[in-house]
């Protein structure tokens, strides 16, 4: 592959292709795409605190700060206080952000049906087994640099 059909070039157009239809996809509910991953992690867990979430993200506590004031202004989230411990407060789901996270994630659901709909069950199978396979590499590569090899 020539450097401008590159995987990294295909990657590249799929991926900005991709961020500009959630975009689109956010913006009618009043989100932004960098508020996703909390939404999607909270859907999966609800009540954790916000040092918990920002470390299953990999982001600083004061970096998710922003996003959950600003979910929270918006009504989707909501915070309570820890029984347990009433210094740390736990974060849910508002009634509104379950229904705004279920329309959005049936969308984003039929999309994914939509493109895979262009593929045999044969083409699927490869396609995940490929990107698994690329992810793996990517993985070992950056724990080379972490051990300093890279």
């Amino acid at each position: 592959m020539d450097r401008k059909g590159g995987i990294y070039h295909l990657l590249g157009k799929v991926g900005h292709k991709n961020f500009q239809y959630g975009y689109s996809l956010l913006k009618e509910e009043n989100l932004h795409p960098g508020q996703l991953p909390l939404l999607i992690l909270l859907w999966k867990e609800e009540g954790l605190s916000q040092r918990e979430l920002a470390h299953k993200m990999g982001i600083k506590p004061s970096t998710l700060n922003v996003t959950i004031g600003r979910l929270e202004k918006n009504g989707f989230i909501r915070k309570e206080s820890d029984p347990k411990d009433q210094r740390k407060s736990l974060i849910y789901f508002t009634e509104e952000g379950k229904r705004t996270f279920r329309v959005l994630k049936k969308r984003m659901d039929c999309l994914q049906m939509q493109i895979l709909d262009a593929f045999s069950e044969e083409e699927k199978k490869e396609f995940c087994r490929l990107l698994t396979k690329f992810c793996d590499c990517l993985d070992e590569q950056m724990q080379e640099i972490e051990n300093g090899k890279g």
